[in-house]
């Protein structure tokens, strides 16, 4: 069953098949165009780079049923030693004397609560100062420097940073799922949010190109380096995982792997990262899939919001809008800091 929103009602959400509502965008020349794929095949990416060596792709065939995901917790507290009873006109000390060496081991992920520490990569409590960038934008296509083709959604100018959502699409392609967003952003309460969108087609498995956006549009725009986001969706997995759990996972405060078609691991733990980023996978029917990512995400000190994986409506189906918007609704007030 489709939500309710009033800005979602006339809208068909293309996530892989079917189309959307037709949105006026500039227009492109055929070189530039979005590559839109149709089917369960998508087009094999042409650019020059491949997933990275920790990522796995599996196919669609994986059971529907996730395995059970057990987390081993051992307890390493060390035994209390009971202080020696005082002389005999006293009643002994209930008060056990402190271990010599409290202190957590060094790879322990800070407490969800905790504040970052460390300079941060970008800087903790920052932005990006980016300036010269008009304001609205409704899905402009842009090149960046080297090449990389990306359109941008940006909401009136206003006082105060910017959130920026990167998202890798689907097979539905760059231009489509522009347009899914601009028509249910504001209902999911992602309207003071800056929107990075690249073709997860034409960049399948490239994280590079994903950096190179967002770095045109952090000095064009100011962006708040404490809520920076990805999703990645359907044909964008390998690019996103890459992105987010290597190339710029200090980046980004919150991450959801959407109908995802293969595995991946974070590069470096919340304690090493000096913050504990938020994650959750939605598996449009790879349970299996989805179950490793957050189990990676959990044993990197990721902050998982239940029910992880999402196991909601559209949990099963893939591209189902149900989950999208389950998706674009996780991002809302996600912080680096608490």
């Amino acid at each position: 069953m489709r939500p309710s929103l009033p800005s979602v009602a006339a809208l068909l959400v293309t996530l892989g098949v079917g189309c959307a509502t037709p949105v006026d965008l500039p227009p492109e020349d055929d070189a530039a165009a979005d590559t839109t794929v149709t089917g369960d095949t998508p087009a094999q990416d042409t650019g020059p780079d491949a997933p990275a060596p920790d990522i796995t792709i599996f196919e669609d065939t994986r059971p529907d049923t996730p395995p059970p995901d057990i987390t081993v917790i051992e307890d390493t507290r060390p035994p209390a030693d009971t202080a020696p009873p005082p002389p005999d006109t006293r009643p002994p000390a209930d008060t056990a004397v402190p271990p010599p060496d409290t202190a957590p081991p060094p790879d322990t992920a800070p407490p969800p609560d905790g504040p970052p520490s460390g300079p941060g990569e970008p800087p903790f409590g920052a932005s990006s100062l980016g300036s010269g960038g008009p304001a609205p934008v409704g899905g402009e296509l842009r090149t960046t420097s080297t090449g990389v083709m990306y359109r941008l959604l940006v909401p009136s100018s206003r006082g105060r940073p910017y959130p920026l959502l990167v998202v890798y699409s689907g097979t539905e392609g760059g231009a489509t799922m522009t347009r899914n967003l601009q028509s249910v952003g504001p209902s999911v309460g992602l309207s003071d949010a800056a929107m990075v969108i690249l073709d997860g087609v034409q960049y399948r498995g490239n994280a590079s190109a994903g950096a190179s956006a967002m770095d045109d549009v952090r000095r064009l725009y100011n962006i708040d380096n404490d809520r920076t986001w990805l999703l990645g969706e359907s044909a964008g997995t390998t690019a996103a995982l890459s992105l987010g759990f290597t190339l710029r996972q200090s980046y980004f405060a919150a991450y959801w792997a959407n109908d995802v078609n293969a595995t991946g691991r974070p590069a470096r733990s919340a304690a090493e990262l000096g913050f504990a980023p938020w994650g959750n996978a939605g598996p449009g029917g790879q349970f299996a899939s989805a179950n490793a990512i957050v189990s990676a995400m959990r044993a990197a000190g990721y902050r998982l919001q239940p029910p992880a994986p999402y196991d909601g409506p559209g949990a099963g189906t893939h591209g189902d809008i149900n989950q999208f918007l389950a998706a674009l609704r996780f991002f809302v007030g996600r912080s680096r800091r608490p």
